[in-house]
């Protein structure tokens, strides 16, 4: 049994609770991981797997406009010095949200139906992290 599997996949999909549990009826009959047999761990694993690619193979078809483009870069670039189990898109979907800029579709960070002026305020915000981060370790490392 996969239990820790089926956590870090729902962990990384950003499902809410009901979504998770809905999976977990539907592909197994059971309300919670650890009522799961073999066959219901496979199944459940499965579905999340396919939960996964479906959400890669969408983000892929649609094209990214400038803006998106320059926030997963300097995400890519902040995330370096974050530690590991920070380094995720539901991370940056909470730094977002504390500005009051995520939509989340599905439990899956959008950047589809972001206005200009919210872009904006998520780039400079992100600037502004990741310059904080570079300045804390310049002082830890002062070479």
């Amino acid at each position: 049994m996969s239990l820790a599997a089926i956590h870090i996949l729902k962990k990384e999909l950003s499902l809410s609770e009901v979504e998770y549990r809905d999976v977990l009826r539907r592909e197994a009959g059971v309300e919670s991981a650890k009522f799961l047999s073999e066959d219901g761990d496979r199944a459940v694993m499965r579905a999340l797997y396919t939960i996964r690619d479906q959400r890669r193979a969408a983000e892929k078809e649609r094209p990214k406009s400038p803006e998106e483009r320059k926030v997963w870069g300097l995400w890519y670039e902040l995330k370096g010095y974050l530690p590991e189990a920070k380094r995720n898109a539901a991370y940056l979907a909470g730094f977002a949200e504390r500005f009051g800029l995520v939509k989340k579709i599905g439990g899956n960070l959008s950047f589809e139906h972001f206005e200009p002026q919210e872009f904006h305020k998520l780039i400079e915000a992100l600037k502004q992290r990741l310059a904080y981060e570079q300045s804390r370790l310049a002082v830890e490392v002062p070479f």
